[in-house]
């Protein structure tokens, strides 16, 4: 099984259930700015690798911008 094109959902999906997971009382405030700023940044570098991937897509098969 790949995750091609699915990192930045399941990225999205996991940073909800940490909300949740504090909205509940299960996480204090610090353990969740934790989660949030690695999700974060784990959400960036799959968005820039899927932008980047798309380029690269167009250029190989010709299309125009």
């Amino acid at each position: 099984m790949t995750l091609e094109g699915k990192k930045t959902y399941i990225t999205a999906v996991v940073l909800a259930l940490g909300s949740f997971a504090m909205a509940m009382g299960w996480l204090s405030q610090e353990q969740y700015q934790v989660i949030v700023g690695l999700l974060a940044s784990l959400g960036l570098a799959a968005l820039r690798s899927g932008v980047a991937k798309s380029a690269t897509d167009k250029a190989n098969t010709g299309e125009a911008d």
